[in-house]
């Protein structure tokens, strides 16, 4: 089994809980994700959005985030092409970038769990039970990439 406690570990379930964020953000807001990484002290996803994420949104995603946890969704590993990719991601300009720039091999792996779709390398959990506690405790906005002469997205 994975040890939540320690190094990957820990880094295992922080990435498998920002799947289920970004699953979250997309029932809640219908936006466009672009990245969710696990980081040093958790995870974030970052969305293209109309509105602004703001402190009183945090316990309804939460709602529904645990109620993610709850259907046990597998994570599940997918191959895909390059082509396969850009017509799937065709409504997020994000994505598609993402796919033509940081893409060089003919296929790269996707992870699917519930709704969600997203580029991934994995690892992840076995499901989405094996998410014991989670909790929103902070968001802002940020550009796309980190440059300010980019698109404004919710973090």
């Amino acid at each position: 089994g994975i040890n939540a406690e320690y190094g990957e570990g820990k880094e295992v379930f922080w990435h498998s809980t920002a799947h289920i964020l970004g699953e979250a953000m997309e029932r809640k807001y219908g936006g466009c994700l672009c990245y969710g990484p696990p980081i040093e002290g958790g995870f974030y996803y970052d969305m293209s959005m109309e509105q602004s994420v703001c402190e009183g949104d945090y316990s309804g995603l939460e709602t529904i985030m645990k109620g993610i946890v709850k259907e046990k969704q597998p994570f599940q590993r997918l191959v895909m092409t390059k082509e396969e990719l850009l017509e799937m991601f065709k409504y997020n300009e994000f994505k598609v970038r993402i796919i033509n720039n940081k893409i060089t091999t003919p296929t790269t792996t996707v992870y699917r769990c519930g709704p969600l779709i997203d580029l991934c390398r994995g690892p992840h959990v076995r499901n989405t039970g094996k998410i014991k506690a989670l909790k929103v405790t902070k968001n802002s906005a940020t550009y796309w990439e980190g440059n300010s002469e980019a698109e404004s997205l919710q973090r």
